[in-house]
């Protein structure tokens, strides 16, 4: 009877039961006040940034962060910056000379989309408090993942989500479509109010809606499905230790940088011959001469999977472009 398009924006016709339970549920897992959903993430981090930042404001974003960040920040308005990938002093230096500005906002993930790494949350807040700015967080790939509960890196962190602006989507660990905002009710009624990419935008399909809201409520019935998935990133960071140089970390997200963009791409083609799917990053999305493939895991993923990849990794010989 909802039909399956949305009909409208969310402030006209687009707000159905369904998006409300949705809301309702992402406020309840994040122990927040209020959740409000985007159609994407993308639309999520640009409206959101664009609503609370002005001219009279600077925004600081880490180099490596997402390009939806880096537009929204871009575009917003305010003064924009960039600081060094998890260099809190040098993020502490450029905060330094932006005192005359109204609000100052610093912009990270909690876990970064290439590289699989986390920044250091803890240190980010220090300096943030120090200079009276608010840290906004995008945890696209840590969200419903990470954590003894599955709240995200700031659980990981031990650290209170209200100490964040919060973003997460519904399309990594939930396998829907969308984003949302979890926090306080006076920031979700600000964004309700003057977040572009929500009040002008067609809602959220009303069959994804349903699909998120049901994909949380399984995921807090299976803590087993984060249990399993630790164990299959433990079981892959450990084989691939052995045979190549691979970046320390926790996170579902692995990379084996090979440098040539060009070389990446034919590795990528030999593994999927032998039926791995390693999908090739290259320049821009990935610095000059860092092109490489892009390792995922997931809980469905069995130990006999990552021992295949493995084993094409070997008979591909890829480890010899480390």
């Amino acid at each position: 009877t909802d039909g399956v398009g949305a009909r409208g924006s969310r402030l006209l016709a687009g707000t159905t039961r369904w998006h409300s339970r949705l809301e309702e549920a992402l406020a309840d897992w994040f122990h927040a006040e209020g959740a409000l959903v985007f159609s994407s993430g993308y639309l999520a981090n640009l409206g959101t940034l664009h609503a609370l930042l002005s001219s009279q404001d600077a925004v600081f974003v880490d180099r490596l962060a997402h390009a939806s960040l880096l537009d929204a920040a871009r575009s917003s308005g305010a003064t924009f910056r960039v600081f060094r990938h998890h260099d809190p002093e040098h993020l502490d230096a450029l905060l330094s000379r932006a005192s005359r500005c109204r609000r100052r906002m610093i912009v990270t993930e909690g876990v970064f989309s290439m590289d699989g790494d986390q920044p250091p949350l803890d240190v980010l807040l220090a300096v943030a408090e120090r200079y009276d700015a608010m840290l906004y967080l995008d945890d696209a790939h840590g969200a419903f993942v990470l954590g003894a509960t599955g709240r995200g890196t700031p659980e990981a962190a031990g650290i209170s989500h209200d100490r964040f602006l919060y973003m997460g989507t519904l399309s990594k660990a939930l396998g829907c479509q969308g984003g949302f905002l979890a926090g306080p009710r006076a920031l979700i009624e600000i964004l309700h109010n003057r977040a572009r990419t929500f009040i002008y935008e067609t809602a959220l399909a009303v069959p994804i809606a349903a699909a998120a809201a049901e994909a949380l409520r399984v995921l807090a019935e299976s803590p087993q499905l984060r249990e399993a998935l630790r164990q299959r990133v433990t079981r892959l960071h450990a084989r691939l230790a052995a045979i190549a140089q691979v970046p320390h970390g926790v996170a579902h997200i692995v990379p084996l940088i090979l440098g040539d963009a060009r070389r990446a791409t034919e590795a990528s083609h030999r593994l999927w011959e032998r039926g791995v799917w390693a999908p090739a990053v290259r320049p821009p999305t990935v610095p000059k001469g860092t092109a490489r493939l892009r390792l995922s895991v997931t809980a469905l993923h069995t130990d006999a999977h990552i021992d295949a990849l493995i084993d094409a990794l070997l008979e591909c010989d890829i480890r010899k472009h480390q």
